[in-house]
């Protein structure tokens, strides 16, 4: 089966951000492993930046979606606690995202073309996903 050039240059890897993690990177599938950052991520590559009360009232949506449950305002707040303290920190660190707790903001950074994608597939292939 022949690639269409869409896909050929999706998955060129010869302009590739110079300090993205890769697929070999075992940190990546660390920061991979929850599907909270997985939508965060997902959010990002949307939106290219968001503050983290945005993210998080994304997120606890998703969430309300996924259990068919009301979500509070307290829902939120853990959310956007555990986002500044545990998944931003660790998303930073791997070079996935740009974050700053001074300014509130999140940006995504430069993705391989093969790990965006890798999230892309895996937010959407979550049972009941609403996108």
């Amino acid at each position: 089966m022949m690639n269409s050039g869409w896909e050929k240059e999706r998955y060129d890897h010869s302009v590739q951000p110079e300090n993205a993690p890769r697929l070999s990177d075992d940190r990546l599938y660390r920061a991979l492993a929850s599907r909270r950052r997985r939508r965060l991520l997902y959010l990002l590559i949307e939106e290219g930046k968001c503050e983290i009360e945005e993210a998080a009232t994304v997120l606890t949506g998703w969430d309300a979606t996924e259990s068919s449950a009301m979500k509070t305002a307290d829902d939120r707040e853990r959310i956007a606690i555990t986002l500044k303290h545990v998944h931003l920190p660790l998303l930073a660190d791997v070079g996935l995202i740009a974050y700053s707790s001074e300014s509130d903001t999140i940006e995504i950074e430069s993705l391989d073309s093969v790990v965006e994608d890798l999230i892309w597939r895996s937010v959407e292939s979550e049972p009941n996903a609403t996108l």
